[in-house]
Protein backbone atom coordinates (compact mmCIF):
# COMPACT_ATOMS: atom_id res chain seq x y z
CA UNK A 1 0.00 0.00 0.00
CA UNK A 2 3.06 2.30 0.32
CA UNK A 3 3.86 2.27 -3.41
CA UNK A 4 0.95 4.34 -4.79
CA UNK A 5 1.46 7.22 -2.38
CA UNK A 6 5.17 7.30 -3.21
CA UNK A 7 4.49 7.40 -6.96
CA UNK A 8 1.90 10.07 -6.40
CA UNK A 9 4.38 12.09 -4.35
CA UNK A 10 7.03 11.82 -7.07
CA UNK A 11 4.50 12.86 -9.71
CA UNK A 12 3.37 15.85 -7.68
CA UNK A 13 6.99 16.83 -7.04
CA UNK A 14 7.81 16.64 -10.75
CA UNK A 15 4.79 18.73 -11.68
CA UNK A 16 5.63 21.27 -9.02
CA UNK A 17 9.19 21.53 -10.32
CA UNK A 18 7.97 22.03 -13.88
CA UNK A 19 5.49 24.66 -12.75
CA UNK A 20 8.23 26.39 -10.78
CA UNK A 21 10.51 26.48 -13.84
CA UNK A 22 7.70 27.80 -16.03
CA UNK A 23 6.91 30.46 -13.48
CA UNK A 24 10.56 31.43 -13.38
CA UNK A 25 10.68 31.75 -17.18
CA UNK A 26 7.32 33.43 -17.71
CA UNK A 27 7.90 36.75 -15.94
CA UNK A 28 10.64 37.81 -18.36
CA UNK A 29 8.62 36.71 -21.36
CA UNK A 30 5.49 38.32 -19.93
CA UNK A 31 7.39 41.56 -19.45
CA UNK A 32 8.67 41.45 -23.00
CA UNK A 33 5.16 40.86 -24.30
CA UNK A 34 3.77 43.73 -22.21
CA UNK A 35 6.49 46.01 -23.57
CA UNK A 36 5.70 44.83 -27.09
CA UNK A 37 2.01 45.58 -26.53
CA UNK A 38 2.85 49.09 -25.34
CA UNK A 39 5.15 49.76 -28.26
CA UNK A 40 2.52 48.75 -30.81
CA UNK A 41 -0.53 50.08 -28.97
CA UNK A 42 -2.05 46.65 -28.67
CA UNK A 43 -5.09 45.99 -26.44
CA UNK A 44 -7.21 42.84 -26.36
CA UNK A 45 -10.90 42.29 -25.73
CA UNK A 46 -10.43 40.05 -22.70
CA UNK A 47 -7.93 38.02 -20.72
CA UNK A 48 -8.52 34.91 -22.78
CA UNK A 49 -7.68 36.66 -26.02
CA UNK A 50 -4.61 38.24 -24.44
CA UNK A 51 -3.39 34.83 -23.30
CA UNK A 52 -3.94 33.38 -26.76
CA UNK A 53 -1.98 36.24 -28.34
CA UNK A 54 0.76 35.74 -25.76
CA UNK A 55 1.08 32.09 -26.78
CA UNK A 56 1.25 33.02 -30.47
CA UNK A 57 3.84 35.70 -29.68
CA UNK A 58 6.00 33.18 -27.80
CA UNK A 59 5.84 30.68 -30.65
CA UNK A 60 6.73 33.35 -33.20
CA UNK A 61 9.58 34.63 -31.05
CA UNK A 62 11.04 31.13 -30.79
CA UNK A 63 10.94 30.82 -34.59
CA UNK A 64 12.49 34.27 -34.99
CA UNK A 65 15.37 33.44 -32.68
CA UNK A 66 15.95 30.10 -34.38
CA UNK A 67 16.03 31.74 -37.82
CA UNK A 68 18.30 34.60 -36.74
CA UNK A 69 20.81 32.15 -35.31
CA UNK A 70 21.17 30.49 -38.71
CA UNK A 71 23.46 33.04 -40.34
CA UNK A 72 21.09 34.11 -43.10
CA UNK A 73 21.55 37.26 -45.15
CA UNK A 74 18.58 38.92 -43.49
CA UNK A 75 16.93 38.92 -40.07
CA UNK A 76 13.48 38.70 -38.54
CA UNK A 77 12.03 40.59 -35.58
CA UNK A 78 8.97 40.67 -33.36
CA UNK A 79 7.34 43.49 -35.29
CA UNK A 80 3.70 44.56 -35.06
CA UNK A 81 2.55 41.29 -36.69
CA UNK A 82 4.24 39.07 -34.08
CA UNK A 83 0.98 38.21 -32.26
CA UNK A 84 -0.58 36.79 -35.42
CA UNK A 85 -0.22 33.30 -36.83
CA UNK A 86 0.80 33.29 -40.46
CA UNK A 87 -2.72 32.27 -41.45
CA UNK A 88 -4.16 35.22 -39.53
CA UNK A 89 -1.60 37.57 -41.03
CA UNK A 90 -2.44 36.47 -44.56
CA UNK A 91 -6.16 36.89 -43.94
CA UNK A 92 -5.67 40.36 -42.47
CA UNK A 93 -3.01 41.90 -44.70
CA UNK A 94 -3.26 40.18 -48.09
CA UNK A 95 -6.00 39.74 -50.66
CA UNK A 96 -5.92 43.34 -51.90
CA UNK A 97 -4.39 42.26 -55.18
CA UNK A 98 -6.87 40.29 -57.28
CA UNK A 99 -6.07 36.62 -56.81
CA UNK A 100 -8.28 35.37 -59.65
CA UNK A 101 -6.00 34.60 -62.64
CA UNK A 102 -8.75 35.56 -65.09
CA UNK A 103 -9.07 39.01 -63.51
CA UNK A 104 -5.30 39.41 -63.64
CA UNK A 105 -5.23 38.51 -67.32
CA UNK A 106 -8.05 40.97 -68.02
CA UNK A 107 -6.14 43.68 -66.18
CA UNK A 108 -3.03 43.08 -68.26
CA UNK A 109 -5.00 42.81 -71.51
CA UNK A 110 -6.77 46.09 -70.81
CA UNK A 111 -3.53 47.88 -70.10
CA UNK A 112 -1.86 46.58 -73.27
CA UNK A 113 -4.27 48.68 -75.29
CA UNK A 114 -3.06 51.79 -73.49
CA UNK A 115 0.69 51.30 -73.74
CA UNK A 116 2.60 54.39 -74.77
CA UNK A 117 6.27 54.75 -75.68
CA UNK A 118 8.50 56.03 -72.88
CA UNK A 119 11.87 57.71 -73.23
CA UNK A 120 14.24 55.51 -71.29
CA UNK A 121 17.67 56.59 -70.15
CA UNK A 122 19.04 53.76 -72.27
CA UNK A 123 16.50 53.87 -75.09
CA UNK A 124 17.57 51.61 -77.92
CA UNK A 125 20.30 50.00 -75.79
CA UNK A 126 19.64 46.55 -74.35
CA UNK A 127 22.89 46.50 -72.37
CA UNK A 128 21.79 46.87 -68.76
CA UNK A 129 25.44 47.06 -67.68
CA UNK A 130 25.40 50.67 -68.90
CA UNK A 131 22.81 51.59 -66.28
CA UNK A 132 23.83 53.13 -62.96
CA UNK A 133 25.07 50.52 -60.49
CA UNK A 134 22.63 51.79 -57.90
CA UNK A 135 19.61 54.10 -57.84
CA UNK A 136 17.66 55.20 -54.79
CA UNK A 137 14.71 57.44 -55.54
CA UNK A 138 14.35 58.19 -51.82
CA UNK A 139 17.68 60.00 -51.89
CA UNK A 140 16.57 61.88 -55.01
CA UNK A 141 13.50 63.23 -53.19
CA UNK A 142 10.97 61.30 -55.26
CA UNK A 143 9.44 59.12 -52.55
CA UNK A 144 6.80 60.19 -50.03
CA UNK A 145 7.04 58.86 -46.48
CA UNK A 146 5.94 55.27 -45.90
CA UNK A 147 2.18 55.00 -45.50
CA UNK A 148 -0.02 52.42 -43.78
CA UNK A 149 -2.92 50.72 -45.54
CA UNK A 150 -4.16 49.15 -42.30
CA UNK A 151 -6.38 46.10 -42.68
CA UNK A 152 -7.95 47.45 -45.90
CA UNK A 153 -6.89 45.50 -49.01
CA UNK A 154 -5.82 48.65 -50.81
CA UNK A 155 -2.21 47.71 -51.62
CA UNK A 156 -3.01 48.19 -55.32
CA UNK A 157 -3.84 51.85 -54.69
CA UNK A 158 -0.73 52.49 -52.58
CA UNK A 159 1.51 50.85 -55.16
CA UNK A 160 0.11 52.91 -58.02
CA UNK A 161 0.06 56.15 -56.02
CA UNK A 162 3.71 55.79 -55.01
CA UNK A 163 4.68 55.36 -58.67
CA UNK A 164 2.70 58.47 -59.65
CA UNK A 165 4.08 60.51 -56.74
CA UNK A 166 7.60 59.63 -57.85
CA UNK A 167 7.02 60.42 -61.50
CA UNK A 168 5.43 63.76 -60.64
CA UNK A 169 8.50 64.79 -58.64
CA UNK A 170 10.86 63.66 -61.39
CA UNK A 171 8.93 65.50 -64.11
CA UNK A 172 7.69 68.56 -62.24
CA UNK A 173 10.04 68.91 -59.30
CA UNK A 174 7.22 68.65 -56.74
CA UNK A 175 6.81 65.83 -54.24
CA UNK A 176 3.09 65.70 -53.45
CA UNK A 177 1.38 63.02 -51.37
CA UNK A 178 -1.60 61.78 -53.37
CA UNK A 179 -4.89 60.22 -52.28
CA UNK A 180 -5.25 56.44 -52.09
CA UNK A 181 -8.69 56.91 -50.58
CA UNK A 182 -9.99 58.55 -53.75
CA UNK A 183 -9.07 55.37 -55.60
CA UNK A 184 -10.61 53.14 -52.92
CA UNK A 185 -13.88 55.07 -52.95
CA UNK A 186 -14.22 56.13 -56.57
CA UNK A 187 -12.53 53.58 -58.83
CA UNK A 188 -15.53 51.57 -60.02
CA UNK A 189 -13.40 48.95 -61.76
CA UNK A 190 -11.77 47.94 -58.49
CA UNK A 191 -13.57 46.90 -55.32
CA UNK A 192 -11.93 49.18 -52.78
CA UNK A 193 -10.66 47.36 -49.72
CA UNK A 194 -11.55 44.04 -51.36
CA UNK A 195 -8.90 44.49 -54.03
CA UNK A 196 -7.87 45.85 -57.38
CA UNK A 197 -4.94 46.21 -59.76
CA UNK A 198 -2.41 48.97 -60.21
CA UNK A 199 -3.32 49.21 -63.90
CA UNK A 200 -6.92 49.95 -62.95
CA UNK A 201 -5.73 52.75 -60.69
CA UNK A 202 -3.75 54.27 -63.56
CA UNK A 203 -6.78 53.98 -65.84
CA UNK A 204 -8.97 55.74 -63.30
CA UNK A 205 -6.53 58.65 -63.01
CA UNK A 206 -6.34 58.93 -66.79
CA UNK A 207 -10.14 58.95 -67.18
CA UNK A 208 -10.57 61.40 -64.31
CA UNK A 209 -7.83 63.66 -65.66
CA UNK A 210 -5.95 63.48 -62.39
CA UNK A 211 -5.89 62.54 -58.73
CA UNK A 212 -6.28 64.81 -55.73
CA UNK A 213 -3.94 65.09 -52.75
CA UNK A 214 -3.82 63.09 -49.55
CA UNK A 215 -4.52 66.30 -47.65
CA UNK A 216 -7.70 66.95 -49.62
CA UNK A 217 -8.97 63.35 -49.55
CA UNK A 218 -7.29 61.68 -46.55
CA UNK A 219 -6.98 57.94 -46.08
CA UNK A 220 -9.59 56.22 -43.89
CA UNK A 221 -8.77 52.57 -44.52
CA UNK A 222 -12.38 51.60 -45.19
CA UNK A 223 -14.69 51.65 -48.18
CA UNK A 224 -16.55 54.94 -48.40
CA UNK A 225 -18.90 56.80 -50.69
CA UNK A 226 -17.05 58.59 -53.45
CA UNK A 227 -16.69 62.30 -52.69
CA UNK A 228 -17.56 63.39 -56.19
CA UNK A 229 -16.73 67.04 -55.55
CA UNK A 230 -13.11 65.99 -55.01
CA UNK A 231 -12.89 64.42 -58.46
CA UNK A 232 -12.36 67.84 -60.01
CA UNK A 233 -9.50 68.69 -57.64
CA UNK A 234 -6.82 67.25 -59.86
CA UNK A 235 -3.32 67.63 -58.44
CA UNK A 236 -1.39 65.19 -60.60
CA UNK A 237 -2.41 63.67 -63.92
CA UNK A 238 -0.89 61.04 -66.21
CA UNK A 239 -1.23 60.42 -69.95
CA UNK A 240 -0.86 56.66 -69.85
CA UNK A 241 1.00 53.72 -68.40
CA UNK A 242 3.18 50.90 -69.65
CA UNK A 243 3.49 47.24 -68.71
CA UNK A 244 7.02 46.02 -68.22
CA UNK A 245 7.85 42.86 -70.16
CA UNK A 246 6.59 39.92 -68.10
CA UNK A 247 9.27 37.98 -66.22
CA UNK A 248 12.09 40.32 -67.24
CA UNK A 249 14.12 41.71 -64.39
CA UNK A 250 16.41 43.28 -66.98
CA UNK A 251 13.54 45.40 -68.32
CA UNK A 252 12.36 46.19 -64.80
CA UNK A 253 15.88 47.40 -64.02
CA UNK A 254 15.86 49.79 -66.97
CA UNK A 255 12.61 51.36 -65.84
CA UNK A 256 13.62 51.53 -62.16
CA UNK A 257 16.68 53.51 -63.23
CA UNK A 258 14.30 56.16 -64.60
CA UNK A 259 11.39 56.17 -62.12
CA UNK A 260 9.60 54.18 -59.37
CA UNK A 261 7.67 51.14 -60.65
CA UNK A 262 4.52 49.40 -59.43
CA UNK A 263 5.06 45.67 -58.91
CA UNK A 264 3.39 42.72 -57.19
CA UNK A 265 4.97 40.07 -54.96
CA UNK A 266 4.16 37.07 -52.82
CA UNK A 267 4.15 38.62 -49.35
CA UNK A 268 2.38 35.77 -47.61
CA UNK A 269 5.21 33.87 -45.96
CA UNK A 270 6.18 33.87 -42.30
CA UNK A 271 9.59 35.27 -43.23
CA UNK A 272 8.02 38.19 -45.11
CA UNK A 273 5.62 38.81 -42.23
CA UNK A 274 8.38 39.27 -39.66
CA UNK A 275 11.15 40.65 -41.91
CA UNK A 276 13.47 43.05 -40.11
CA UNK A 277 16.31 43.92 -42.47
CA UNK A 278 19.00 42.73 -44.84
CA UNK A 279 18.63 41.33 -48.36
CA UNK A 280 15.53 39.15 -48.37
CA UNK A 281 16.21 35.95 -50.32
CA UNK A 282 13.05 33.98 -49.61
CA UNK A 283 11.88 31.35 -49.78
CA UNK A 284 8.68 32.60 -51.37
CA UNK A 285 6.49 31.70 -54.31
CA UNK A 286 5.41 33.35 -57.55
CA UNK A 287 1.79 33.44 -56.35
CA UNK A 288 1.66 37.23 -56.24
CA UNK A 289 -0.79 38.65 -53.71
CA UNK A 290 0.43 42.11 -52.70
CA UNK A 291 1.13 45.36 -54.55
CA UNK A 292 4.29 47.29 -53.66
CA UNK A 293 6.60 49.77 -55.39
CA UNK A 294 10.20 49.41 -56.53
CA UNK A 295 11.90 52.71 -55.65
CA UNK A 296 15.44 51.77 -56.60
CA UNK A 297 18.06 49.05 -56.65
CA UNK A 298 21.64 48.41 -55.62
CA UNK A 299 24.29 46.00 -54.43
CA UNK A 300 25.80 45.24 -51.05
CA UNK A 301 29.52 45.21 -50.27
CA UNK A 302 29.32 41.46 -50.87
CA UNK A 303 27.95 42.03 -54.40
CA UNK A 304 24.43 40.94 -53.42
CA UNK A 305 22.04 42.59 -55.86
CA UNK A 306 18.72 43.86 -54.54
CA UNK A 307 15.59 45.84 -55.27
CA UNK A 308 14.51 48.61 -52.89
CA UNK A 309 10.84 47.83 -52.24
CA UNK A 310 8.49 50.32 -50.62
CA UNK A 311 5.67 48.64 -48.71
CA UNK A 312 2.45 50.10 -47.29
CA UNK A 313 2.47 48.50 -43.83
CA UNK A 314 3.83 51.52 -41.99
CA UNK A 315 7.40 52.28 -40.86
CA UNK A 316 7.17 49.68 -38.07
CA UNK A 317 7.68 46.88 -40.59
CA UNK A 318 10.99 45.99 -42.24
CA UNK A 319 13.69 48.60 -42.70
CA UNK A 320 11.52 51.58 -41.74
CA UNK A 321 8.81 50.33 -44.08
CA UNK A 322 11.09 49.10 -46.85
CA UNK A 323 12.54 45.75 -47.91
CA UNK A 324 15.70 44.95 -49.79
CA UNK A 325 14.67 42.05 -52.04
CA UNK A 326 17.19 39.87 -53.84
CA UNK A 327 17.59 40.81 -57.51
CA UNK A 328 18.62 38.34 -60.23
CA UNK A 329 17.82 35.40 -57.97
CA UNK A 330 17.91 32.93 -60.84
CA UNK A 331 14.16 32.43 -61.23
CA UNK A 332 12.30 33.62 -64.36
CA UNK A 333 9.61 35.50 -62.43
CA UNK A 334 12.08 37.28 -60.18
CA UNK A 335 12.11 36.50 -56.48
CA UNK A 336 8.57 36.36 -55.08
CA UNK A 337 7.20 37.09 -58.58
CA UNK A 338 8.45 40.68 -58.60
CA UNK A 339 8.82 40.72 -62.40
CA UNK A 340 5.40 39.27 -63.18
CA UNK A 341 3.08 42.29 -63.02
CA UNK A 342 5.23 45.43 -63.19
CA UNK A 343 3.87 48.66 -64.67
CA UNK A 344 4.59 52.38 -64.54
CA UNK A 345 2.79 55.64 -65.35
CA UNK A 346 3.86 58.15 -67.98
CA UNK A 347 3.23 61.88 -68.30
Amino acid sequence: MARPPLLLLLLVSACAAAASNAAADDPAMRMRFEQWMGKHGRAYANGGEKQRRFEVYKENLALIEEFNSGGHGYTLTDNKFADLTNEEFRAKMLGGLGADPDRRRRARHASNALELPVKMAEEGNDNSTDLPKDVDWRKKGAVVEVKNQGSCGSCWAFSAVAAMEGLNQIKNGKLVSLSEQELVDCDAEAVGCAGGFMSWAFEFVMANHGLTTEASYPYKGINGACQTAKLNESSVSITGYVNVTVNSEAELLKVAAVQPVSVAVDAGGFLFQLYAGGVFSGPCTAQINHGVTVVGYGETDKAEKYWIVKNSWGPEWGEAGYMLMQRDAGVPTGLCGIAMLASYPVM
